[in-house]
């Protein structure tokens, strides 16, 4: 199966930090972001993966081929004005096309799901019911009110998207980052800029085309727009590991397949993530969670609740409370 990762946002609510690289490369967990959707699609036996760019292109060169395995073909697709999730897709079909289906994500799709198998459920799901598309979803606090949603019907049929339904009894879901898409979509897809929900989806699925949600949850999505919520869902992580979760064992697999060499404290209340690079100096004071890169910790500095990117140096006797430090 074909993949595509979408990777063409601007990641504004993440500066400074997307200064000098583009979203998908910003590590989370040590791994340029872009290694979590290339994990899950990697389930399927992908035997090919593009890549579409915009803003800082060279910062997803670089991430992406310290995170695909060498063996597998890779493509890179450039826009030079955004092209939206439609675009994208458009803008990548001369790598894309020649299968029944292929599965796109988003470069920033940060998902722990239990059951490893979860895509390739998806897209048995997704073959029998012939649709067109089969989006993963799950529950998620405000959405359909406060956030626009996936609107389903009992069967799992998508009936529009947004924060009202077009159909009485819908329930509705979030769009979890991941979609299957069967070779009909380039019947229907603009040349140019679209946005493949409501410019491409919604219309088909007045015409009779259907469109399905695959349902997930015992799952996690998590929100890495800005630095806070970046924060929280690295803590979360941490915590699922600490606890023995069946997530924190997602977390350690995804870990063991795409992190630089690490060690991974997770006892007696620690949650902390070293790179073994990392140069911390015996006095310094880490308290709460940790990520670590390859970074240096000055003598007497204080680290509570923080990540440390790469090629950070933190002086002697600074101190940092729930930061993202560059």
């Amino acid at each position: 199966m074909r993949g595509l990762i979408l990777s063409a946002g601007l990641g504004e609510r993440l500066r400074p930090i997307t200064s000098k690289r583009a979203k998908p490369a910003v590590e989370f967990l040590n791994i340029p972001m872009l290694g979590f959707p290339y994990y899950w699609m990697n389930t399927l036996g992908l035997h090919e993966i593009t890549f579409n760019t915009h803003y800082l292109p060279d910062s997803i060169r670089h991430a992406a081929m310290h995170v695909v395995s060498p063996q597998m073909p890779m493509h890179f697709t450039h826009e030079t004005a955004i092209l939206g999730s439609g675009g994208g897709i458009w803008n990548a079909r001369f790598h894309l096309q020649g299968d029944e289906n292929f599965v796109v994500a988003n470069g920033d799709g940060v998902i722990l799901c239990e059951d490893h198998d979860v895509l390739e459920r998806m897209v048995d799901f997704h073959i029998e019911k012939k649709a067109l598309a089969t989006l993963l979803v799950c529950p998620l606090e405000g959405v359909g009110t406060r956030i626009p949603g996936v609107w389903m019907n009992s069967y799992g049929e998508v009936c529009n998207f947004g924060k009202a339904p077009k159909q009485s009894h819908a329930e509705c879901f979030h769009y979890a980052s991941y979609m299957i898409l069967n070779k009909r979509i380039w019947d229907y897809l603009p040349e140019g800029s679209s946005n493949i929900l409501y410019d491409v989806l919604e219309p088909r699925i007045v015409q009779g085309e259907h469109t399905y949600g695959f349902r997930v949850d015992n799952m996690r999505w998590y929100e890495t727009g800005n630095a806070q919520e970046y924060l929280q869902a690295t803590q979360d992580c941490l915590e699922q590991v600490r606890l023995g979760t069946r997530l924190g064992r997602c977390v350690e697999n995804i870990l063991e397949a795409h992190a630089p060499p690490f060690s991974l404290h997770s006892d007696f209340g620690q949650r902390r993530l070293v790179a073994d690079v990392a140069n911390v100096a015996s006095s310094a004071s880490l308290k709460g969670f940790q990520v670590l890169g390859e970074c240096e910790v000055g003598p007497y500095a204080i680290l509570e609740d923080c990540v440390v990117l790469p090629q950070t140096k933190i002086e002697s006797s600074a101190s940092h409370r729930f930061e993202i430090v560059i």
